[in-house]
């Protein structure tokens, strides 16, 4: 049996979670398929796009509380670096360790991910503390 302080908090992380929209943008449509999944398994809403000007274009994006991005959408178009300046999000940018280094404004998480840093970091910017 779960205790009440921690069934609370495991109501409260869901309840986060679900009012919490996630904009994913990733080329590729497996790795953004099992991004989906992971992301909508912990409860979060998930507006998925290929591209970064797809993603721009949603509705999503004003509500969503963070994007994350693979790098793979910067090699598709490069100019497209310059459009999440208007996003005005916390940036994830899912990077392999050979190009992590050279990129500053976002949050790099380096892939293969691995355990549960993408969604603990998702969830720390969920809290409403972390919201501007």
């Amino acid at each position: 049996m779960i205790g009440g302080h921690v069934a609370r908090r495991l109501v409260r992380d869901r309840f986060l979670a679900a009012a919490s929209i996630v904009l994913i943008v990733v080329p590729d449509r497996e790795f953004r398929r099992s991004l989906e999944f992971a992301l909508e398994v912990e409860g979060f809403s998930v507006a998925s796009h290929a591209s970064l000007a797809d993603a721009m274009a949603s509705p999503a994006a004003a509500d969503a509380v963070c994007a994350v991005v693979d790098e793979g959408a910067f090699r598709i178009d490069p100019a497209s670096r310059r459009t999440l300046d208007r996003l005005a999000k916390p940036v994830i940018l899912l990077a392999d360790g050979f190009s992590a280094a050279g990129d500053d404004p976002q949050t790099v998480l380096t892939k293969p991910l691995q355990g549960s840093a993408l969604i603990e970091l998702i969830q720390a910017l969920s809290e409403p503390a972390a919201k501007p």
